[in-house]
């Protein structure tokens, strides 16, 4: 089946002819088109298809007041429960060596909206975010920069929210300090972000200097973990958040049709790799939270990096892609087949891997414990000769939330509730090749079960054949 022709534009906004050029002038032109399927087609925009391509200007400006009023409440509700007067929460990188976002900054962004190095978060009161005078710039524009600045919340005198700098980039403690001692703090119970026991990040990531100044200037308070209800919190998304994730969603499937429409035998990873991410941030204006691509081995292999590797005959293609929308990703996985002859047993693989995939959309239904996935996700791996481990559950939204699969011990025990966001993406065992094919796509539980946030079909296919 030939692939279109090479005047139609995607909806990324670059011509087809543009894509193969930057993918590899030499080797293109004597390559067959690729298959393509009819939805990575889906999304061009020209005046046949009267489709409207995917811009930052049609993607959210910025979250509400009162969504961050709601998830101020919310926190406090847990603060309350667990007895803490105030929360200290610092900048932190969960699974640092991973380049996924250039922040991480999950639980500060979460609370504020901005790239804050710490908040003071007092149960009653107003929430000071500490940062660096590098943020002035932005502020300055009066107007929403794509998934950072958070412009109507900090209306002059506002009496939720205020946002201190440093004096001195890195210089934390006294900030931090002064204003736990301005809010009655010095002999308060006082819960700490990323102190320890953080998913993919044991020791957490506080400062031991800032923390211990920080200790040393309030001897009377007592210090404890406040990981937990961060991430709680976290877990559950509003309707606000989920239209969010939707739209992260659609710029991740756009990155999928750039990656769809550039790959075949004799291309560079490295020249897919940015083509894809440039499609995504055409499409928000983000950088995008995950491109990590890989023929003939598993997607993460390739840790985000664009690699200096040729693509091959019949090699499977595995992909962690994932868009951001206001700082939030939504994850995609879709294997193909990259020229041919496939292995004998990808067809197979790869129909035994979408089955499990519908078979588990089935069984998403608030009440449902996510124990129970994992054994059936277990036992279908098993029973086609794997070993059933890997995650299979990638939380969407910010990027310290749980990622379960069997044995995994990250929120273990959680009861499915309407509102989770997570990319439901199984593997399945291949026999004679590697790696094994995956297929996956981010869906809110409701409250009668999953509904997909992408729109694609789930198919095999081959590029290149």
């Amino acid at each position: 089946m030939a692939g279109p022709p090479s005047h139609i534009r995607f909806d990324h906004g670059m011509t087809r002819r543009a894509l193969l050029h930057r993918a590899s002038a030499g080797v293109a032109a004597s390559l067959a088109e690729p298959f393509l399927p009819a939805w990575s087609e889906a999304g061009q925009a020209d005046s046949a298809s009267g489709n409207t391509p995917l811009t930052p200007d049609l993607m959210p400006k910025e979250f509400s007041v009162a969504e961050f009023g709601r998830r101020w409440r919310e926190l406090r509700e847990r603060m309350r429960a667990n007895q803490f007067d105030c929360l200290l929460i610092p900048q932190h990188r969960p699974g640092a060596m991973i380049p996924e976002r250039p922040d991480g900054d999950a639980d500060v962004q979460y609370l504020t909206g901005i790239p804050a190095g710490w908040v003071v978060f007092p149960y009653e009161g107003k929430i000071t975010a500490i940062s660096t005078g590098q943020l002035k710039p932005l502020l300055a524009l009066k107007r929403p920069v794509h998934g950072i600045v958070l412009t109507s919340m900090y209306a002059q005198n506002s009496k939720d929210i205020e946002i201190r700098f440093t004096e001195e980039e890195g210089a934390w403690s006294g900030p931090i300090i002064d204003c736990l001692r301005e809010r009655g703090m010095t002999e308060a119970r006082i819960g700490v972000g990323s102190l320890v026991d953080i998913f993919r990040n044991e020791e957490g990531s506080v400062n031991y200097t800032t923390f211990d100044r920080v200790r040393r200037a309030l001897p009377q308070a007592r210090f404890g973990s406040a990981g937990d209800l961060l991430w709680r919190v976290k877990l559950v998304h509003s309707p606000e958040e989920i239209a969010v994730l939707e739209k992260a969603t659609e710029v991740s499937e756009a990155g999928l049709r750039a990656m769809m429409q550039t790959t075949r035998p004799g291309i560079l990873q490295r020249e897919v790799w940015l083509s894809v991410f440039h499609a995504m941030v055409e499409a928000s204006g983000e950088r995008p939270w995950r491109v990590s691509l890989r023929a003939g081995a598993e997607g993460n292999t390739a840790l985000g990096f664009p690699l200096e590797e040729v693509f091959g005959h019949g090699q499977i293609l595995n992909q962690e892609i994932s868009g951001s929308v206001l700082g939030y990703g939504s994850q995609v996985n879709h294997s193909v087949v990259v020229g041919s002859p496939a292995p004998a047993d990808w067809p197979a693989a790869a129909q035994y891997c979408l089955d499990t995939f519908r078979h588990l959309l089935e069984m998403v239904r608030p009440g449902r414990n996510v124990n129970e996935l994992c054994d059936f996700y277990e036992l279908r791996m098993k029973a086609r000769g794997g070993k059933g481990g890997g995650v299979f559950l990638h939380s969407g939204g910010l990027s310290d939330l749980p990622r379960w699969g069997p044995g995994r011990d990250e929120g273990v025990g959680i009861t499915l509730e309407a509102g989770m966001v997570f990319d439901i993406k199984p593997s399945a065992p291949i026999q004679g090749a590697s790696p094994m094919p995956q297929f996956g796509d981010s869906v809110v539980v409701t409250e009668k079960g999953a509904r997909r946030l992408g729109k694609r079909k789930m198919e095999i296919i081959a590029l290149g054949a």
